[in-house]
């Protein structure tokens, strides 16, 4: 099988460091509209031996599109949590060449069913973004792109970029579940409708050393030290100012404990030991500049 680097055209929207969106929870397929509809090329994708992680892939040579396009290839039975818009999405993927149906590239794990890629599905992003929205764990995705969004990514002049999307998992964009009251001289912590977090601050000295606490608490796997850690922040000085808030520009890669000088997250090695889906508050003495952070751990890696 042929491996090469795809362009940035065709794959930036694929870093998460750079994705935004609105946070938004879970949702079932009902109330889900997906942005792209099926059409000739996404609808003659077939599949066998998906399993073996080089899969027969079947496409219509001939099918021309001017417009992206996307069909279910295979359709998982449990479809109560699909990927709405800001939800974290863990998807393998692989890309061919629509006309000569050369595989150009793929996910170490694609045809895994495991560890796949985390992005933020979006309507505003690239159609891969836009593709993965409405779907289900355990779905099978064919996003066709039209030959002019395809082009430096495909080995064939005019052909289309066509991408298999196996769907591992589907987080929240935020932290849900039963709220632990936090320990005196912690902030009280509010929410919106949409899980967007505020802070009161409590009319004392802040404490001299690191102080943590769960205000949610996951049920996902643990963090490790080594763990790559997707989430929202909100940090805010003891003063009242505002220092960081990722609640609307959207999710944050804070790395993992060896990457705090890289990633600026001074909190990370706090979250060590919590459950995915789990809302972390962190008191920090800081040079004496002391803050507490609003941490809800999405998705790691």
């Amino acid at each position: 099988m042929r491996r090469r680097v795809l362009p940035v055209t065709a794959i930036a929207t694929l870093a998460f460091a750079g994705l935004t969106g609105c946070t938004v929870s879970t949702t079932g397929a009902e109330s889900c509209v997906a942005p792209l509809s099926p059409g000739a090329l996404s609808e003659s994708v077939s599949v066998g031996n998906l399993s073996g992680g080089d899969p027969d892939v079947s496409i219509d040579s001939g099918a021309k599109i001017v417009n992206a396009q996307r069909s279910l290839v295979e359709e998982a039975s449990d479809r109560d949590v699909v990927a709405a818009e800001g939800t974290i999405v863990s998807a393998n993927l692989a890309y061919f060449d629509s006309v000569s149906g050369e595989m150009l590239e793929a996910s170490p794990t694609f045809g895994s069913g495991t560890a796949g890629e985390l992005f933020l599905a979006s309507a505003e992003g690239g159609p891969v973004l836009q593709g993965v929205l409405c779907s289900a764990p355990g779905d099978l995705v064919a996003i066709a792109l039209p030959a002019d969004l395809s082009t430096g990514a495909v080995s064939t002049p005019g052909a289309s970029l066509v991408v298999l999307a196996e769907i591992v998992d589907v987080a929240p964009g935020s932290a849900s579940g039963a709220i632990t009251p936090l320990p005196s001289g912690f902030p009280a912590v509010v929410t919106d409708e949409a899980g967007r977090v505020g802070l009161v601050l409590p009319p004392q000295e802040a404490p001299a050393e690191t102080k943590t606490a769960a205000r949610i608490m996951g049920d996902g796997p643990e963090v490790q030290a080594d763990s790559m850690i997707i989430g929202n922040v909100l940090t805010v000085g003891w003063d009242g100012q505002q220092l960081k808030n990722t609640w609307e520009a959207g999710p944050e890669n804070l790395g993992s404990e060896e990457q705090i000088e890289q990633s600026g997250a001074t909190f990370r090695a706090a979250l060590t030991g919590f459950p995915v889906g789990s809302q972390v508050v962190v008191i920090e003495p800081g040079d004496g500049s002391p803050r507490v952070s609003v941490i809800d751990i999405l998705a790691i890696a």
